[in-house]
């Protein structure tokens, strides 16, 4: 990932990180994130944290094939970087990213 666009990638991160502590943990993104229309927490499916929780898995995911005992449900700007860092690889133009990013996460 270029320079411009990781540094698009920390910008997202520091909104989301509502608490400033260097991670972003399910206290940072129930402030952000209101999950009570999700499907399944509206049919008693699962819970918000359940669904909260499948957020932060995500941006874990891609870090934890090489990293495997990072797995904690806080995720750290390096595992924040290697998930942007794959999905940059899909997008030709920097453009595109950005309006992704800003759009995302309100920047």
């Amino acid at each position: 990932m270029n320079d411009f666009r990781r540094d698009l990638c920390i910008q997202a991160f520091n909104v989301m990180d509502k608490t400033g502590d260097g991670k972003i943990d399910i206290s940072d993104v129930k402030i952000s994130y209101k999950v009570d229309k999700h499907p399944d927490v509206m049919m008693g499916k699962r819970t918000k944290d359940e669904v909260l929780y499948e957020f932060l898995d995500t941006f874990e995911a891609n870090y934890a094939v090489k990293h495997p005992d990072s797995r904690d449900r806080t995720i750290e700007l390096n595992e924040w970087l290697e998930y942007y860092n794959q999905i940059s690889c899909n997008i030709d133009l920097d453009e595109y990213f950005e309006i992704m990013i800003k759009n995302a996460y309100k920047l």
